[in-house]
């Protein structure tokens, strides 16, 4: 069981081994040899490495500049309904000064018959006295 591990550590009686299947098996950690054997298979060419790299850049660029374009696209919903809000609002008092300019016509109106009655009764009531002084 020593041997099922080449990685130690000092002062080793103060560590507890797991002596599971999956490590007997090296199903957590290759041996040495296993990883350099993997390692000579996986050579890239600073080429490719190269080509790698490019890759990873650009995605992440073309990932940036798809953020950005959802932050514009934001931005404009964002003043476009700040521009609807103010159209609305400028919509609703212009309404709302037409509305006060036709009951100020109406109130004109009602205040012309109101001075033309109070003339005519005023008017009534003179002749009045003046008939009742013409008799005397």
């Amino acid at each position: 069981m020593e041997n099922t591990s080449e990685y130690k550590t000092k002062g080793s009686n103060n560590v507890t081994r797991l002596y599971s299947q999956n490590h007997v098996n090296n199903d957590i950690m290759k041996p040495k040899e296993q990883e350099d054997g993997d390692m000579e298979h996986e050579m890239y060419t600073k080429t490719e490495i190269d080509l790698k790299l490019d890759k990873i850049s650009s995605d992440t660029q073309h990932g940036f500049e798809k953020v950005d374009l959802k932050f514009d696209q934001l931005r404009t919903e964002i003043r476009d309904g700040f521009e609807n809000v103010g159209i609305r609002m400028e919509k609703m008092f212009s309404d709302f000064k037409l509305e006060q300019r036709k009951e100020k016509a109406e109130n004109n109106k009602w205040l012309i018959a109101l001075t033309i009655g109070t003339i005519l009764s005023i008017i009534g009531i003179i002749v009045s006295i003046i008939a009742i002084l013409a008799q005397k």
